[in-house]
């Protein structure tokens, strides 16, 4: 008896194009998984670096490495250090300049004229309240180190000479020190725009990428979460009898969920690449690099 033959089915051109695509989807898909499970598992680095400081003394003994974004660091951890009592400050109103709003409380100036810390709670409602920011800040509003060779009257500071100039910085020049707002204009506008809540900062010290950085930071924690407030400290830190403040620390934190949302530990230095600054008189020297 004759053994049958079998034949196997010739599969198409057409169908075989069609395995081809569908063995292509299948790999691209298992791989795109992987992709994205890595980078769940693995965020990106910071471009900022780290350090542990216990007290302020730490944070005044820590060295700017020279770079631009070395003018931030994160300090334990990212994490702030507000107790239970802290998150639950809510600084009610006195009408006064250093409590003159709901939420927002500023230090007085110490004995020697030098701004101290600001305390604040920002939430929607307050930043709902703010208007547009004037051109420039008043004339009256003069922190110390704003002018040289001036003097401190007890209330004040008269005399001396400001001297301002343009450095290069990025693509283009800017003014090199700043009038810094220690609680931003964004969370409570104009009672904001006092001596005491002011610092003479550099340009990057105040924005580049210094304050604007964790201000920015709660600024977009608060429109992804209206229902939200964010609990916050900002403290100038100075050596000695400086006139200029060598640093900021800044820490804030959600408060309704206890830092879920946000929780931030910087430590900004008062420094630009190519000045040399002298703290004491507020006295600098240019690099021939950045004229």
């Amino acid at each position: 008896m004759a053994r049958r033959r079998t034949y196997k089915r010739k599969q198409s051109p057409k169908n075989r194009l069609l395995s081809v695509i569908i063995l292509l989807v299948v790999f691209g898909f298992y791989f795109w998984q992987s992709d994205q499970k890595q980078h769940q598992e693995t965020p990106p680095a910071s471009k900022y670096s780290t350090a542990v400081a216990a007290d302020n003394q730490a944070l005044l003994d820590l060295k700017w490495d020279g770079t631009l974004n070395g003018d931030i660091v994160h300090i334990n951890n990212n994490k702030a250090t507000f107790t239970a009592s802290d998150l639950k400050q809510t600084y009610p109103s006195q009408a006064s300049k250093c409590r003159p709003v709901n939420g927002l409380s500023l230090s007085p100036l110490d004995n020697q004229g030098r701004s101290q810390q600001g305390n604040f709670i920002a939430s929607q409602a307050s930043i709902n309240k703010v208007t547009t920011r004037p051109d420039r800040i008043s004339y009256d509003v003069r922190p110390s180190g704003w002018f040289i060779n001036d003097r401190f009257d007890g209330t004040k500071w008269v005399g001396g000479y400001h001297n301002n100039p343009n450095v290069k910085l990025g693509n283009g020049k800017q003014a090199l020190w700043n009038k810094s707002h220690i609680v931003g204009y964004q969370f409570f506008g104009m009672p904001t725009m006092v001596t005491e809540n002011m610092t003479t900062g550099t340009r990057v010290q105040n924005a580049y990428p210094g304050q604007l950085v964790p201000e920015d930071d709660i600024r977009d924690t608060i429109n992804k979460h209206p229902n939200i407030s964010i609990r916050a400290q900002v403290t100038p830190l100075y050596i000695g009898d400086d006139r200029l403040a060598r640093g900021v620390h800044y820490m804030a934190k959600s408060v309704q969920d206890n830092g879920k949302t946000l929780d931030l530990n910087y430590w900004i230095f008062n420094v630009q690449p190519g000045i040399q600054i002298d703290y004491r008189t507020a006295k600098f020297v240019i690099s021939s690099s950045v004229k």
